[in-house]
């Protein structure tokens, strides 16, 4: 699906024909935005070939295995962002790429919804902003990435709280296995965001020409939420790290615990298991042998040790 519009001072320009609408752009009077979703090869080589983009940003661009990255040809920005969602674990949620230049804007985006729609809408309301031309669109589409990251990290902190609860709670027995996954769901949006940092730096440094003062501004503020971001997920980290500490001595000691209580009862059950081996071997002259209530007798002194040390064994929290 191939949808484009004609900008000039920050405004859409409607009524425009695109040969038109290309012609004035290659003129500096403005610029083109084409946004492609999920385009074949030949749709984006075709477009390329209208505003002359080099050939190995193309060739980047229809690369599905390119992750966050930035590079420059000939006066071209080329900028891949990696998205992702969450619903209970990391999930990868396509690739936002924007090749910019002085005259035009093609934005390349998978997964459903399109995120450009909403790039397109903020900048629309914002004219100042847009009237920086395509360094505007670029920053709003790593903008609005970093949004993205940043409910993500909510909806995974919210299940880390639930965790951290359930680990403390003992009825919700162990937690290790829920902890290992957040782990490796932490690990995966770790390697989402961190890429991001240089790439947004990036274009305060090294492309000048395309970004405006105004502009880099901007992105300085990109990347400190880059930043602050990235030092909250090393916060996740530390927190799975004293969970799984906590969940381990929890385990280690109700481990302790079962053994006092299997040691406690061995001990009591050992006393009359004693004393009847004794009476069992059949010897001629036993204590009590004769008297009447010389059995009773035994019984009672039996359970009497018995409970005997599970009064001792009690008092000592060992059941």
């Amino acid at each position: 699906m191939t949808e484009w519009a004609f900008y000039r001072d920050g405004r859409r320009q409607a009524g425009q024909d695109y040969d038109d609408a290309v012609a004035q752009a290659r003129r500096r009077q403005g610029f083109v935005w084409i946004r492609l979703h999920e385009p074949d090869e030949d749709e984006l080589r075709g477009i390329a070939s209208d505003f002359g983009l080099h050939p190995l940003a193309v060739e980047d661009a229809l690369d599905p295995r390119q992750g966050t990255k930035i590079g420059h040809y000939d006066g071209l920005v080329y900028l891949v962002l990696r998205r992702v969602r969450y619903d209970g674990g990391v999930r990868d949620a396509g690739r936002l790429t924007m090749l910019a230049g002085p005259d035009v804007v093609v934005s390349v985006s998978e997964g459903d919804p399109d995120p450009v729609q909403a790039v397109a809408e903020q900048l629309e309301s914002r004219p100042k902003l847009l009237g920086h031309g395509p360094a505007a669109v670029l920053y709003v589409a790593a903008d609005s990435t970093v949004d993205e990251y940043v409910e993500v990290a909510e909806a995974f902190e919210a299940d880390l709280t639930e965790i951290e609860a359930a680990v403390f709670d003992e009825v919700s027995g162990n937690q290790a296995g829920r902890i290992y996954h957040a782990k490796r769901e932490l690990l995966k949006l770790q390697r989402a965001i961190a890429p991001l940092g240089l790439p947004v730096r990036s274009l305060t440094q090294r492309a000048p020409d395309l970004v405006a003062p105004k502009v880099q501004t901007y992105f300085r503020g990109v990347g400190d939420h880059v930043d602050r971001l990235h030092a909250q997920l090393g916060g996740y980290d530390e927190i799975i790290s004293s969970m799984l500490q906590a969940n381990l001595a929890q385990l280690s000691v109700a481990q302790n615990n079962d053994m006092r209580k299997i040691t406690s009862w061995a001990a009591i059950v050992a006393v009359p298991t004693a004393i009847a081996g004794i009476y069992g071997m059949n010897f001629r002259h036993m204590p009590e042998l004769h008297w009447r209530l010389g059995y009773p007798g035994v019984m009672l002194l039996m359970a009497a040790l018995c409970w005997m040390l599970y009064v001792n064994f009690k008092r000592r929290d060992w059941l």
